[in-house]
């Protein structure tokens, strides 16, 4: 700007050209002049800037505008448009090449206009490069089209078949028959699957027959079926959406869609026959999970994770259906599906749907599974000493499973009259849960990638839940990753085995030592702010100590709740006065108004470490991490008091919502 300045250059308003003063007409008091400039300014992304007497054009400019005005005041047919600015008609719109040319079609220029408001004339050109297969212009150039806002003048033989084709493209829905009219971000919010693998699913969209006719899939239709699994919407809107003439079309449109995926992409991708036995152990079963179950690692075994999930379903006017579907444990009417996955979350294949009554229990759906669907297929791909994890609801399985000589994994059972489990129950609790949450994990992707199921599935469809179901789960293994266990490994697992093995010397001296239970002079009453001595913890010690995240990151609602219940301002704890390094603590219930926990830390007075540690909780004796109750004592007087900010659950809702029991 300086050496314009010192050269005597002042810059055009709109192009930025710098010129000599002399031959740059001022842009003057002209209304109509001053719109033109301004508006073109803005067009070209400049900054916005007053004019003055002084401000110019350069001589192109001025002579642009000149015209621009004549023509408006000559010819009321022309109307003002962004119209495509390139260098010339002749080359190439994005990169101004002059080979291998070819003109934009009319569906490419009506995308343009309906994408950034750019009308192209019909001798716009293009690079084949630059286009898709259905010779559209790419999404990505789309952004960096430039435009005119100018007057233009359409004959009336170019003006039609434009108007028809926008027409089109808003009543026949042709803008769906194209991935590629979309970003990646907008096709997002249709699909689970992104632009380039809907092309592949595409591919496995085969005719399907009905009535000795065959019934064809287009992208559309591809398209309607993966947003209906989206978000779960009504087919009436995916009707109008998709400009289907009714409901009923819409909804078989799905149903098509629904069978041709059936018929080879779902084989392919899910269930028995789709990978082998040794295929599955190679890929599928980890280092981490084959030495923390197989008893003899270097023998490859079938690792597998079974657990059902429940879909809600409209009410059934039949009575039978009705009755067989309603779930008196969760007070609606749902179906059960259940998925089999490998250690990294590879879903082996989906049960059955099932009913939710409380005769179609997991147990017996399993039990019902084996003898009458998969036994064909399911004896010769497991063989003896295959592990299977289970959780407690199919206790009632178990022994058919091991009369197959399956090993069942499965956390221990409270017997009667039994208020904790034993220190190796608890850390044989703990192994399984160290696994387990993949399959909870993969239950929770059908719902969050899959809003179908999320939603209350209507009559229409939950006939065929299996088959949407089982479809899902072929595009997870398809075109998701599978789960990664970051830092698990086969020496963390014999790390977890080792610590499984330990006793809870804590524990048993509580049990011989009746004072540390009780109120006496030998404990007195400390809080945070008093100098105990008790180790700083970064949250990786944290992990290490609970052997995972789970209880770390309960531990800001547990610590919030006993500040909230024991009506106090500061956290407060007991140690005892002739025996530094040990605390005692009392923590509430999260599931009772009136159980309190009592627990014990041991700490090393000098070498800043966490020694031994007991809960009287159901899992409070494991040493094999801690229970939730432990790691929030662990995490707020080794890590949260020393941080200058700490985030605790909100407490809008209890602030805002009447209470009537409690005033």
């Amino acid at each position: 700007m300086e050496n314009r300045r010192q050269r005597g250059l002042i810059p055009c308003y709109t192009c930025n050209a710098a010129l000599a003063p002399r031959n740059m007409p001022r842009i003057g008091e002209d209304i109509e002049r001053r719109e033109i400039a301004i508006s073109r300014r803005d067009a070209a992304g400049r900054v916005p800037m007053q004019i003055t007497e002084e401000t110019r054009f350069c001589f192109n400019c001025n002579r642009s505008v000149t015209d621009e005005i004549r023509l408006l005041q000559n010819d009321p047919s022309a109307v003002r448009l962004n119209v495509l600015s390139q260098t010339s008609s002749q080359t190439c719109l994005i990169c101004d090449g002059d080979n291998h040319l070819v003109r934009l079609s009319l569906k490419a220029r009506v995308n343009i206009f309906l994408k950034r408001n750019i009308y192209a004339s019909e001798n716009t050109r293009s690079c084949r490069n630059h286009l898709d297969d259905a010779g559209q212009l790419m999404p990505e150039f789309l952004d960096g089209l430039r435009f005119v806002n100018r007057p233009l003048r359409i004959a009336g033989t170019v003006l039609r078949p434009f108007l028809d084709e926008l027409r089109d493209n808003c009543t026949t829905g042709t803008r769906y028959e194209n991935e590629n009219n979309f970003t990646e971000e907008e096709f997002a919010t249709l699909s689970p699957v992104t632009r380039e693998q809907f092309r592949i699913l595409f591919t496995y969209c085969d005719p399907i027959i009905e009535r000795d006719q065959f019934l064809y899939v287009t992208k559309r239709h591809l398209l309607t079926f993966l947003c209906k699994m989206r978000q779960g919407v009504p087919d009436d809107f995916l009707a109008s959406t998709f400009g289907y003439n009714s409901r009923q079309r819409a909804s078989s449109v799905i149903a098509t869609v629904r069978r041709s995926l059936m018929q080879r992409f779902v084989p392919e991708n899910l269930g028995l026959g789709h990978i082998t036995r040794d295929q599955f152990i190679a890929r599928h079963v980890t280092d981490f999970a084959n030495h923390l179950y197989n008893p003899t690692p270097g023998t490859g075994r079938i690792i597998l994770y079974i657990d059902g999930t429940y879909i809600e379903v409209e009410m059934s006017s039949n009575f039978s259906a009705a009755r067989k579907s309603y779930s008196s444990h969760k007070n609606y009417y749902l179906l059960k599906p259940a998925v089999v996955v490998g250690p990294d979350g590879y879903i082996l294949d989906v049960h059955p749907i099932y009913f939710s009554d409380v005769r179609n229990n997991d147990a017996a759906m399993l039990i019902d599974t084996l003898q009458r669907y998969a036994a064909h297929n399911f004896r010769p791909w497991i063989r003896p000493g295959d592990i299977i994890i289970l959780d407690r609801g199919y206790r009632n399985a178990r022994l058919i499973l091991e009369q197959a000589g399956i090993t069942v994994i499965m956390p221990p059972f409270l017997e009667r009259n039994q208020r904790q489990f034993t220190t190796e129950e608890a850390n044989n609790s703990r192994l399984i849960t160290k696994t387990r949450w993949i399959v909870e994990a993969r239950n929770g992707h059908f719902k969050s990638m899959f809003k179908f199921f999320d939603h209350r599935v209507s009559a229409t469809h939950a006939t065929n839940l299996e088959d949407f179901f089982k479809i899902a789960a072929a595009i997870i293994n398809r075109f998701r990753p599978t789960i990664d266990m970051n830092g698990m490994d086969a020496q963390y697992a014999n790390e977890l085995r080792i610590r499984a093995a330990q006793p809870n010397v804590m524990q048993a001296r509580i049990e011989v030592d009746n004072y540390l239970r009780t109120r006496n002079g030998r404990w007195i009453r400390l809080n945070e702010f008093d100098d105990a001595d008790f180790p700083i913890l970064t949250v990786e010690d944290l992990r290490q100590i609970t052997a995972g995240v789970y209880q770390v990151n309960l531990a800001p609602a547990y610590i919030q709740d006993k500040l909230i219940r024991d009506q106090n301002e500061v956290f407060e704890f007991d140690t005892l006065i002739d025996e530094p390094g040990l605390l005692r603590v009392r923590i509430w219930s999260r599931y009772s108004n009136a159980t309190r926990h009592q627990l014990w830390i041991a700490y090393g007075y000098d070498d800043e470490d966490i020694l031994a540690y007991y809960c009287t909780c159901r899992a409070g004796a494991r040493t094999l991490g801690t229970c939730a109750h432990v790691a929030s004592v662990l995490w707020f007087l080794g890590h949260a008091r020393h941080q200058n900010a700490v985030k605790y659950p909100s407490v809008a809702m209890i602030e805002h919502i009447n209470d009537a029991r409690n005033g």
